[in-house]
């Protein structure tokens, strides 16, 4: 696709989790603008995602901020642009998960392997 007239599409051709905050969008922009939020044409005509941007930016709705926020810092880079380091930085094993999130660093989330080690270590540490 040529992305001076479209959004370029990430590996598999579709990036679901941009599309899923812009689907969020259809009914707070409905609400409170009166707008008809076309998806598809969002998705491929910058001009039309920059207009609809535009106006979800100057929303009351902290929701749709929210999410208007989201697609605009992934609008033209890369999808993840605020992951976590890669495999090869240095991270605990599950088992030697942090006990709370208080001890976890503040500046890195937790990964999902880590938060699963901490959900079961709470519940193996509740059994009797």
């Amino acid at each position: 696709m040529n992305t001076a007239t479209g959004l370029a599409m990430n590996d598999g051709g579709t990036d679901s989790q941009l599309m899923n905050y812009v689907v969020r969008m259809v009914v707070p922009m409905r609400r409170e603008f009166g707008r008809q939020l076309n998806v598809s044409q969002f998705l491929h005509d910058f001009a039309y995602a920059r207009e609809v941007l535009d106006e979800a930016l100057r929303s009351k709705d902290s929701r749709l901020l929210e999410y208007a926020r989201y697609v605009e810092t992934r609008l033209h880079g890369p999808r993840v642009a605020n992951a976590a380091p890669t495999a090869s930085a240095a991270q605990p094993a599950a088992g030697d998960a942090p006990k709370s999130p208080a001890a976890a660093p503040a500046s890195a989330p937790l990964t999902a392997d880590e938060m699963k080690a901490m959900i079961l270590k709470k519940y193996t540490d509740g059994l009797r």
